[in-house]
């Protein structure tokens, strides 16, 4: 299976000798409370720590920045470890930073372990005020971004990837980060339109990183999901998407891993157009039950109506959407995607995972209208919502005058199918908007009239939301969920 297959036999003895690898059989559970847990980024306890899976050093594919944004009006302290991967042995380093009131922070963890091929972060802060991103600068051009986690988990699925090296220039990463003193093994399952494989036994050491380049182990292929089992230990993960090609386009994009599976899920970062693409991937990580699975479409128009997208996943496999080639799409301008999967046959849903990538090319392809800004996101999907977010945002001096098309947005979902949300965006601290989302519906709100340069917007709301952001930047665009700092509540349990 090439370099990144590891024997763990001499790993998984020793856990054994230490009586640490618990036996995962089914277990009768009926004196257990189902407590649930989301896979949003939700900081949400007094001390929360952030994972940040990471990106490759200086002379790598995609160098790593840590972005620490301070949303109180009170000077915070962070603790700091950066964790080394690759071939070189090296020690984690640990410090601490300061970070002013409602300023940021940048580091550049290289630095503290040079030489490293790979570097994530951990970052202990104290309080629900503080946002941590992770920012990967690719070497051929391009620029990812997203929330770094607050859990880890023994379970991720990455629903969309590809290895086309050849023609589209494209990098396929799995990061996988364990941040605790004994090591982890996992196992990944790697499911392409070219064939499957598998990578078993992959070894996790202590407080390290470990890149996973699924270019390496299954080529040419134009979709390859990934299935990662932690069968001993916990670890955090992310993936990182490079591409320069035709149809690929050109640019970086990163996104956490999914923890789990769930019966529904939002996405409200979509849109369709002649320069845009958009594709949603949905995973079905079951050994043995079909999904049926709607995607049901969220205008910003609430005059429209859009009947839903109709998909079967068979288990083990992933779904993949493109919304530019659904006819009934055009013409609607943004939206929002909701992934419900389908109780069918008198059983039950059966729990899938969802994500949405996204190319835009330079301009619309017949040569009318003005180009946008190129670029590819990735957005995980949102199982949960949430009264309260922070969303750092950005908005180049020109973007202040770019008409709402092509600008950075925030937008804001309803879940609800009954009740009104009454929300609250403040700037900095500051209100600068308040508006009332109508059951099942989302509101878009250019970034550009909430604020300039660096900021960070707070949003409020009488009931759960969904918020996600889209940067579009000079050169290069992103779109993420933003962070949760009220505790999720299940979107499947809102009525």
């Amino acid at each position: 299976m090439g370099s990144m297959r590891v024997l763990a036999i001499v790993a998984i003895a020793g856990l054994l000798l230490a009586g640490v690898l618990v036996d995962l059989a089914d277990r009768p559970q009926s004196d257990v409370e189902y407590q649930y847990t989301s896979a949003l980024v939700a900081p949400t306890a007094v001390v929360n720590t952030w994972f940040c899976p990471g990106g490759s050093g200086p002379s790598g594919i995609a160098e790593l920045t840590v972005q620490m944004a301070n949303g109180s009006d009170e000077p915070r302290t962070v603790t700091v470890s950066v964790l080394p991967g690759g071939s070189a042995v090296q020690e984690p380093a640990m410090f601490q930073m300061d970070i002013e009131p409602r300023g940021r922070a940048l580091l550049q963890p290289s630095d503290a372990v040079p030489g490293a091929d790979w570097v994530g972060v951990m970052v202990e802060a104290k309080g629900s005020d503080v946002v941590v991103e992770q920012i990967l600068t690719a070497s051929q051009g391009g620029v990812g971004r997203s929330p770094c986690l607050t859990r880890v988990a023994d379970s991720w699925v990455v629903s969309n990837g590809a290895t086309r090296s050849a023609v589209e220039r494209e990098r396929f990463v799995v990061m996988l980060l364990n941040p605790f003193p004994d090591v982890a093994v996992a196992d990944i399952e790697l499911v392409a339109d070219v064939g499957r494989d598998s990578i078993d036994g992959l070894v996790i050491p202590a407080q390290r990183v470990v890149a996973v380049d699924v270019t390496d182990e299954v080529t040419v292929a134009a979709t390859v999901a990934a299935f990662i089992n932690v069968v001993s230990g916990r670890v955090a993960a992310s993936w990182i998407q490079i591409s320069d090609g035709p149809v690929a386009g050109r640019g970086a994009r990163t996104a956490p891993a999914v923890a789990g599976a769930a019966d529904l899920w939002h996405l409200p970062v979509a849109a369709v157009g002649a320069s845009r693409r958009d594709v949603v991937a949905v995973s079905n990580p079951s050994t043995t039950d079909v999904a049926e699975v709607d995607l049901e479409i969220i205008p910003e128009d609430p005059g429209i109506q859009v009947n839903p997208i109709e998909i079967t996943v068979r288990p083990g496999r992933t779904v993949l959407v493109d919304l530019s080639e659904q006819g009934r799409l055009d013409g609607i301008g943004h939206f929002s995607v909701v992934v419900r999967s389908l109780a069918a046959r008198s059983l039950d849903a059966v729990p899938v995972a969802a994500s949405i990538t996204s190319v835009t090319s330079t301009a619309d392809p017949a040569g009318a209208g003005e180009a946008d800004v190129a670029g590819s996101t990735a957005t995980s999907g949102a199982d949960g919502a949430s009264r309260r977010w922070l969303v750092p945002a950005e908005v180049p001096a020109s973007d202040r005058d770019i008409e709402l098309g092509d600008a950075g947005a925030l937008v804001i979902v309803n879940p609800s199918a009954a009740g009104i949300a009454e929300v609250d965006v403040s700037v900095d601290g500051e209100l600068v908007r308040s508006t009332e989302i109508g059951p099942g519906r989302s509101r878009r709100l250019s970034l550009a009239s909430l604020g300039s340069d660096r900021f960070l917007v707070q949003v409020e709301s009488s009931a759960p939301v969904v918020v996600g952001r889209e940067l579009v930047g000079l050169t290069s665009r992103s779109a993420s969920l933003g962070v949760a700092t009220d505790e999720p509540v299940p979107i499947d349990g809102i009525r």
